[in-house]
């Protein structure tokens, strides 16, 4: 069984460690900042004290503050209005415990957040490839629906570190919405 908790300091170097697992040679990336004050909640999965996955959410009053924290979507075209967004972004499961729910333990910690803190409409933009760490069924199985996609295939000199050859990777816009009544 795992636990869902905050981001600490602690965990920083680990968590480093699980994402970088999932991009090729040389690329890098920056953990977010725990800072709930400023409306970001990170959340840590672990089993046996060590950190299997991380998420993150971020909440925002704008759809253009949405589209401007967005990493792989330029647009937030299908993305309805509403007082208060929420960017599900940072989502990674180490490969090991890929398939084991990780990822929606996190995702359904994050949406409770959201709600908490009056999250009308939650987004992610998500790198969809090949890879069986592929965000497409996490999302869509939480509610979420694909409002655009455009094909970010061929992104890496050789075989794709995901997909292998031939690239399917999509950068890919999600958004889940409250259901009219």
């Amino acid at each position: 069984m795992s636990t869902v908790r905050p981001l600490t300091d602690a965990d920083r170097e680990a968590v480093l460690t699980l994402i970088t697992a999932h991009f090729a040679e040389e690329r890098s990336y920056e953990v977010p900042e725990n800072d709930e004050c400023a409306g970001t909640y990170v959340r840590v999965a672990e089993r046996e004290r060590k950190p299997v996955g991380v998420m993150a959410l971020t909440t925002y009053d704008s759809r253009e503050r949405v589209r401007e924290a967005m990493h792989l979507v330029d647009t937030v075209e299908g993305v309805p209005s509403a007082s208060t967004y929420g960017l599900v972004h940072a989502g990674y499961v180490a490969p090991a415990h890929t398939g084991t729910g990780i990822g929606s333990r996190l995702l359904e910690r994050l949406h409770e957040i959201g709600d908490t803190n009056g999250v009308e409409v939650f987004v992610a933009d998500a790198w969809f490839h090949g890879g069986p760490d592929s965000p497409a069924d996490l999302l869509t199985t939480h509610g979420y629906d694909v409002v655009s996609t455009d094909s970010i295939a061929g992104h890496a000199d050789g075989p794709c570190p995901k997909c292998g050859t031939p690239c399917a990777c999509e950068a890919a816009l999600t958004v889940r919405a409250p259901t009219p009544e």
